[in-house]
């Protein structure tokens, strides 16, 4: 496959997973609309991401490792294990630091952390280089012609792997929280059509 061929179908997960959210009603209480609220920025790094890289600006897109992760953990802590003073202080914008979020979302692989913490075990350390720049990017930006973009096609492979997993596993929290079964049923489908751009064939959250 190709890194066209990639984008192609992280655009097709993309469109799809906005013609099942997008303008969609939740339940009018704190707790919901700050999750989906947060849900729905992921979303938009995601797209982010895929235009980036269309546009050949890979370091850019590299960048955004980090807050796709990020904005994933916080939206699934908000929905799932904030307390009500925690929610207080998430609206003053106070938010807990990654570590605290990640402890206190656990590691049950049926709430999705287990991925949550597999992630941040494995690559927060180059999600942080990669974010802040210095030599994560310096390395990556010479070449025997000379000073130019020399990212390694399985890097960007990678990223657009991790970036369509994460899509995947906010549709499910938003189309649960969404009330929309048809939707979810479907979605277990397109798991299946799109199995080889994921990072994971199998849901590893429930609700």
């Amino acid at each position: 496959m190709t890194i066209e061929e990639a984008l192609k179908v992280a655009r097709e997960i993309g469109t799809w997973i906005h013609g099942q959210t997008d303008n969609s009603e939740v339940r009018n209480e704190r707790r919901t609309i700050m999750a989906a609220s947060a849900m729905q920025h992921v979303l938009d790094i995601a797209d982010a991401i895929v235009v980036l890289i269309g546009e050949n600006l890979q370091g850019v897109a590299l960048t955004l490792a980090r807050p796709l992760h990020e904005g994933y953990t916080q939206s699934v802590w908000l929905l799932t294990c904030a307390t009500e003073e925690q929610l207080d202080k998430y609206s003053k914008g106070i938010c807990p630091k990654l570590q605290t979020l990640v402890k206190q979302i656990g590691d049950d692989p049926e709430t999705g952390g287990a991925f949550i913490k597999g992630m941040t075990e494995k690559n927060i350390s180059d999600f942080n280089n990669l974010t802040h720049g210095g030599m994560a990017h310096t390395s990556r930006r010479s070449s025997e012609v000379g000073i130019e973009q020399n990212y390694g096609e399985e890097e960007i492979f990678a990223l657009l792997k991790a970036r369509n997993q994460y899509c995947m596993l906010t549709a499910f929290f938003l189309l649960t929280i969404m009330e929309k079964k048809n939707s979810l049923l479907e979605l277990e489908k397109k798991r299946s059509e799109w199995e080889s751009a994921l990072l994971m064939s199998r849901p590893c959250c429930k609700r």
